[in-house]
């Protein structure tokens, strides 16, 4: 046998060919997936390639093309704006006279360098405390407190915060805050006897340095002198972030004259008030920009506030601070007031006289004050506006916003009003008589004039102030029949047709005087009985401000128009004197019955020629007028807290002149003018009218405080020797209510 090599099968022509055929399929899908990394490759060397080449174009465009722009870009984020306050604009009186102005004014300012640190700041505040007379005292416990808490946190931490509180703010039940004011509980007043003076004033430095100022500068020091301000800059190099620049503070060369009704303005160091914050902030005020607070300064903040300058800050490479201005700032406009500088002194100085004069007077004990208001009726321009008070040491202060906020019953000055609205609705006619004796109703008191006065027409009711004609005109109105000693039935609500009467004059309404926080009179709710609505007819119900007065002695002098009040006339820019804001006459409304008024004007003339008003007759002008006496009481409290009620009687006049034709309206009140029962006094509102009318046909008589320096008080010293016009008497007029409505 013979030994073969073992063969597999034998391979036929068909098996070649499924052999071949096999090798192909493998080769193309090799063949395939070659390709397709080929492929794959190119199209990622050439996304590569693109990009490459974008990147390229991109760094071409902003190394060549874009420079400019990206540079502005670049310094968008080194730089910052500034906005620094500008000077506001001054308030002139209707002559040109500055009533307001500015007073220049060094600062010294910090701006914090670029990277400074916590120590450096320290290290400057140091340098500045001993250099420059520092405040200490002005460091309240509070900030002793922080001071010593930031110099011994750890100690304190580590001594004076138990476990258990430890514990509780680890576990959430205590926040920063709670561990914050436990941390200020536990320092005690011998921890801050370690605090020596020159730490804490190099902290009054520090606390100013990091004052939050919207990226403002900082206010270090105000008001410094030349020489201080000399010495920083000398030494400008140890002082960085340091600076000099100037600021405005408001001046007043009438000195307190009307200041309270003018306003005040926030300091750097108080800013925006915290109540106006947001809308301020959302006109894009500076947090610690000034602003007006009260008055007309808050009133017309956006005429007097000017445009702010604009200033790009950069730093230098020592990060330095710089500013270099963008847009320059304006002053604020310029107000016109309606205010006669003349005239308001003078009447300062009367209404400071007389509360000299009656100090010690022992039927005038409680008479502290008077109020007065001068205006224009045809206009609604305020001339002058006064509220002197006699403090209880005896100096006089003034208080003019009192004339808008502070209201009292006026007593008879209103009847004027009592009687328009009775003729207006018919139920008395013009020249129509009533006898002028007394009421007596079931279960009240008598209710009378001052004495009885007989037989009177409408117009010799207001000559002779006659209670029981303006008593049965509320009668009337409310549809009630008068029998002796029998209860009086009239309709409930005729007091609001009353109010809606007295409303058309400006009582018991806003005048829309333009200056904040004008207060309504006071005015009880409805009426108990039918009573308090004949004291109502003849004021001696609802209280009304001195304003409100003005406005309704305007409107009969004007011939019934009710015109809003106004102490500002128009803006005006300073430097072009282009008015830029006028402030129109605004007639709110007008009386329907021209006759009716007519009426009411003749009972005020009368009442000066022949009637009650007499003192007004020596003027150098015809005048008419009205006066008003009313029952009022107050409380005083002595040492061992026994409180006494004293009834009191107010005084009231109002008037206009030249009757005819009038250009002039005054209102007077005056609280508490006397204790009832002391017999007739005098109506002090007389006198000082007739003084005042005096004043205004003499250009000439200036008033003796005419040239004061600018601090001093118009009430500080008044002479006591001055001719006093001989008073007047004014009858005491009876009123209806042994506990009248205060």
């Amino acid at each position: 046998m013979t030994n073969k090599p073992l063969l597999g099968p034998r391979k036929t022509k068909d098996d070649k060919k499924l052999h071949w055929e096999g090798s192909s399929e493998h080769l193309r899908k090799a063949l395939d997936l070659s390709k397709i990394v080929t492929r794959r490759f190119q199209l990622v060397a050439l996304a590569v390639c693109v990009g490459m080449a974008a990147i390229v174009i991109r760094l071409y465009s902003i190394q060549m093309l874009k420079t400019d722009d990206y540079a502005q870009k670049l310094a968008t984020y080194t730089r910052r704006y500034q906005t620094v306050t500008t000077p506001r604009g001054e308030m002139l009186d209707r002559n040109g006279q500055v009533l307001v102005g500015n007073k220049q004014r060094l600062n010294i300012t910090y701006f914090p360098p670029q990277g400074i640190s916590d120590e450096k700041e320290w290290e400057l505040a140091r340098r500045f405390s001993t250099d420059y007379e520092v405040d200490e005292t002005q460091l309240g416990t509070r900030d002793l407190k922080d001071l010593y808490l930031s110099l011994h946190k750890k100690e304190i931490d580590a001594e004076r915060i138990t476990e258990e509180e430890m514990a509780a703010y680890y576990k959430g039940d205590l926040n920063d805050n709670d561990i914050y004011y436990l941390e200020l509980a536990r320092i005690t007043e011998e921890d801050l006897q370690t605090l020596d003076t020159d730490l804490r004033k190099a902290y009054v430095v520090k606390q100013a340095m990091d004052m939050p100022s919207s990226g403002q500068t900082k206010i270090i020091k105000s008001d410094v002198t030349v020489e201080e301000a000399a010495f920083l800059i000398e030494h400008m190099e140890d002082y960085q972030g340091f600076n000099v620049d100037f600021d405005w503070d408001r001046e007043y060369p009438f000195g307190t004259m009307l200041k309270s009704v003018l306003g005040t303005v926030t300091t750097s160091k108080q800013g925006l008030p915290s109540e106006d914050l947001d809308y301020y902030l959302a006109l894009d005020y500076s947090r610690n920009e000034k602003v007006g607070r009260s008055g007309l300064e808050k009133q017309y903040e956006g005429l007097l506030s000017g445009k702010r300058s604009v200033y790009d800050l950069a730093y230098d490479e020592n990060g330095t601070g710089y500013l270099s201005e963008v847009n320059e700032g304006s002053k604020g406009y310029d107000l016109e007031l309606s205010i006669d500088a003349r005239l308001q002194q003078k009447l300062d100085e009367i209404l400071t006289q007389v509360l000299t004069e009656y100090k010690d007077d022992p039927w005038r004990p409680f008479m502290d004050r008077i109020m007065y208001v001068l205006q224009d009726p045809n206009t609604g321009d305020i001339l002058a506006m006064s509220c002197m008070i006699r403090n209880a040491d005896g100096s006089i202060s003034a208080s003019p916003t009192s004339i808008y906020t502070d209201a009292y019953a006026p007593g008879s000055v209103v009847k004027g009003a009592t009687v328009y609205m009775g003729l207006d609705q018919g139920v008395i006619q013009p020249g129509e008589k009533i006898l002028d004796n007394y009421i007596k109703i079931k279960d009240t008191p008598i209710k009378k004039s001052w004495k009885t006065l007989g037989w009177v027409d409408d117009v010799q009711a207001l000559a002779q102030s006659s209670n029981v004609f303006m008593f049965n005109v509320a009668i009337r109105l409310g549809g009630g029949t008068y029998i002796e000693n029998n209860p009086l039935q009239i309709d409930a609500n005729t007091y609001l047709l009353m109010r809606s009467y007295y409303s058309q004059f400006g009582l018991g309404v806003l005048t829309g005087i333009d200056v904040p926080n004008e207060a309504v009179g006071y005015m009880p709710g409805k009426l108990a009985n039918a009573g308090n609505t004949l004291d109502f007819a003849i004021g001696q119900l609802d209280n009304y401000t001195t304003i409100e007065l003005a406005q309704y002695v305007s409107t009969i002098a004007n011939g019934g128009k009710k015109i809003q009040p106004r102490l500002v006339r128009r803006a005006f820019d300073p430097g072009t004197q282009n008015v830029v804001y006028e402030n129109y006459v605004n007639v709110l409304s007008t009386l329907e019955n021209p006759a009716a008024l007519e009426r009411v004007r003749q009972g005020f003339n009368a009442c000066v020629y022949g009637g009650i008003c007499y003192g007004l007759t020596d003027v150098p002008v015809t005048m008419s007028a009205k006066t008003g006496t009313a029952e009022s009481f107050i409380n005083v409290t002595s040492e061992d807290g026994t409180t006494t009620r004293y009834d009191t009687t107010n005084n009231s006049v109002v008037a206009y002149a030249p009757a005819e034709n009038p250009e002039f309206a005054m209102a007077c009140m005056i609280p508490n003018a006397w204790i009832t029962g002391g017999g007739s006094q005098s109506n002090l509102c007389l006198r000082i009218t007739n003084e005042l009318t005096k004043a205004i046909y003499n250009p000439n008589d200036v008033a003796e405080n005419a040239n004061l320096p600018a601090d001093t008080d118009p009430g500080a010293e008044i002479p006591t020797d001055t001719p006093a016009l001989p008073p007047a008497q004014d009858p005491v007029e009876p009123q209806a209510s042994s506990d009248p409505a205060q």
